[in-house]
């Protein structure tokens, strides 16, 4: 049976948008004041607030097999009870289908499935999801919801798999109906918030390494991270904010606005400022290239897994768990 877009919207996590276009169903994690903002920064970005980052297809059903029409996108990865079983490349194939089974092949009576969605600067589009005929279908039920917002590293890039990057894992753990706003490229731009038709319990802002880079004194930065994160703090008041400081990078040097520790510093005095709880980015990942990509920037599938780790300790310390 195909599932109609209104059953898909109803296992869609991560998604603020769930549009049917020509060319499929569309996911967006942005507004579109959010993404109408960031295409007046750079198109780049705009293309970036687009895509799909986060939003996954989530459920348990009787089904032995799944089959999707991927119009548009790349590394799309399967989750069956919780472990990934195969990512595939839209390029290779549009029309992908998956037997439902247990490593060894054996069929599952009932199971969770996910299916993540690309991540990059492919929009992706379903053109249909199919399961057997009379299969049940049940969305999965979450115990919190989180909000993540940030740049590249926020977005998963260099991660091999997508549904490997830091803010998928630290869902994961926490069994959460998340957003992930990471923009490969963003940074602290009040004009970038807005108001969104979803409630989180947690927010989690992990902006910096692109301030760094872009900004001539320190002031201008300490007045964008100001009002910016006065915006989260006044929508947010009764939530759990938590600011996370730029993880460690090999290029620290040469920039206008000062010392890498000085950017570091705005971000958490700016934190301290509105009460914000900091978490200290340099306690996430080693300093060391084995963690790192090439650059020396994003974290590897390694180093994301340390970077969650050592975030989820750190949340747990104001988390409760069941």
């Amino acid at each position: 049976m195909k599932l109609s877009l209104e059953q898909i919207k109803q296992i869609t996590v991560g998604a603020l948008r769930v549009v049917e276009e020509a060319d499929g169903i569309h996911f967006y994690k942005c507004t579109q004041k959010q993404i109408d903002v960031w295409y007046k920064e750079r198109e780049d970005l705009g293309k970036r607030a687009s895509v799909a980052t986060g939003v996954r297809l989530d459920f348990h059903t009787s089904s032995q097999r799944l089959a999707f029409r991927a119009t548009s996108g790349k590394k799309y990865e399967l989750y069956i009870n919780g472990l990934l079983r195969k990512q595939y490349n839209a390029n290779e194939t549009s029309e992908i289908s998956a037997d439902l089974c247990d490593p060894l092949g054996n069929p599952l009576a009932e199971k969770r499935v996910t299916l993540y969605l690309p991540a990059h600067d492919d929009c992706a589009a379903l053109g249909w999801l199919e399961l057997d005929d009379g299969a049940t279908l049940m969305p999965h039920q979450f115990d919190r919801k989180m909000l993540f917002i940030g740049d590249s590293i926020t977005q998963g890039w260099e991660a091999e798999h997508d549904s490997l990057s830091y803010a998928q894992r630290v869902s994961r753990f926490f069994n959460a109906d998340s957003v992930i706003q990471g923009i490969g490229g963003a940074y602290y731009l009040p004009e970038s918030f807005d108001r969104l038709a979803y409630d989180p319990e947690v927010v989690l802002v992990a902006y910096g390494t692109n301030d760094f880079d872009r900004y001539k004194t320190q002031e201008e930065f300490r007045a964008q991270i100001t009002a910016h994160l006065g915006l989260l703090a006044k929508e947010y008041a009764d939530k759990l904010i938590f600011v996370i400081s730029p993880i460690w990078r090999g290029k620290r040097d040469g920039k206008k606005m000062g010392s890498f520790q000085d950017c570091r510093q705005i971000v958490i005095d700016a934190a301290n400022y509105y009460g914000l709880i900091h978490i200290d980015g340099l306690k996430l990942v080693p300093p060391a290239p084995a963690f790192f990509a090439e650059d020396l920037l994003h974290p590897n599938d390694n180093g994301f897994s340390l970077y969650a780790e050592n975030l989820i300790a750190e949340l747990l310390k104001y988390i409760k768990i069941s």
